[in-house]
């Protein structure tokens, strides 16, 4: 079995058998097209590929998508392997190449740096355990915001490319220096992939129902001239998922604002249900209430490629839903 990049008339074949599971209600084409955009950003296209693994006939039997992701784990910078999307034949299960995809992909990554693999499992964990897999704890949770009568005084503008390096710099002070083992190096061309890749997905025409009946929102709170906090949700018919967050603040206080700020905009509507992955080691703004904690539904594991020990507290771990994969 060879490991090929998966193009062309194969890259059709497997879009055409994952469309029902992946498409989160595109069209067939617009799948394809959010699917080809997200490889075409700044960060996508030197770090995301898919790829299909062949017999030798040169037909697909697997396939899978393969993101190399910089991290820190246990205070060294490195690489994560980061695979998602994946899927075997139908006519091809039970043979074991959903295994095998894994560990070429896994074997070609170990050659450019990656000392860890990571996925996110709908299907549970037993299959990847016996592919050498730890379940990585982390937590989900329901945000509960102190609403005021009348905004709060504070500016609240929608997210700019400009802010992107105070994004990331938010996110690594609030990562570096800390007993943390575990966390994502986001840079600005991370964060533009994140978000660009929810815009797509909202532009193309995200989920059921009418064009537009979920959206990405990106507000941030200024001091001077630069970002200060920041909010990136997905609102839907649903509630509201908190994708990701900062503040330079340590205590979060801006952030908390930013919120009530939103909730402000229409005062005789109830609270939407907000959900998020929040990370123990952020600091829950004064304005918040966490509750419902429960482990996160979309299981985190990892699996070591190089001497390395994988985290297993969720306070050793620091991820946003944005960095989903």
């Amino acid at each position: 079995m060879r490991l090929v990049a998966a193009e062309g008339p194969i890259l059709e074949e497997i879009l055409d058998a994952t469309y029902a599971i992946w498409s989160e209600g595109l069209t067939r084409d617009n799948y394809a097209r959010w699917n080809a955009a997200q490889m075409r950003t700044a960060w996508g296209k030197d770090h995301l590929r898919r790829f299909a693994l062949v017999d030798d006939r040169g037909r697909w039997v697997a396939s899978a998508k393969r993101y190399l992701l910089p991290m820190r784990l246990d205070g060294v910078d490195g690489v994560m392997c980061g695979l998602g999307a994946v899927f075997t034949r139908r006519e091809e299960r039970g043979r074991g190449y959903a295994g095998e995809i894994i560990n070429q992909l896994i074997d070609r990554s170990r050659g450019e740096g990656a000392t860890v693999a990571g996925l996110f499992s709908e299907i549970g964990e037993e299959l990847y355990r016996r592919l050498g897999f730890v379940t990585v704890p982390m937590d989900e949770v329901d945000i509960e915001v102190d609403r005021k009568h009348g905004a709060p005084a504070m500016l609240v503008r929608s997210g700019e490319e400009r802010d992107l390096p105070a994004l990331a710099s938010m996110h690594t002070k609030r990562t570096e220096g800390v007993p943390l083992r575990f966390a994502l190096r986001r840079d600005p061309a991370l964060i533009e992939y994140a978000l660009s890749k929810k815009r797509l997905l909202a532009g193309l025409g995200f989920g059921p129902g009418p064009r537009g009946a979920r959206q990405t929102e990106f507000f941030v709170a200024e001091e001077g001239a630069s970002a200060a906090a920041y909010v990136v949700l997905t609102v839907s018919a649903g509630g509201w998922t908190l994708e990701e967050a900062g503040d330079r603040d340590p205590a979060g206080a801006r952030l908390g604002a930013i919120l009530q700020v939103l909730l402000a905009r229409e005062p005789s509507r109830p609270a939407p249900l907000i959900r998020a992955w929040w990370p123990r080691l952020m600091p829950v703004p004064p304005q918040l209430r966490l509750t419902n904690r429960i482990p996160a539904r979309d299981i985190f594991m990892l699996r070591p490629i190089e001497n390395v020990r994988i985290p297993d507290r969720a306070d050793d771990v620091f991820y946003w839903r944005s960095d989903y994969f």
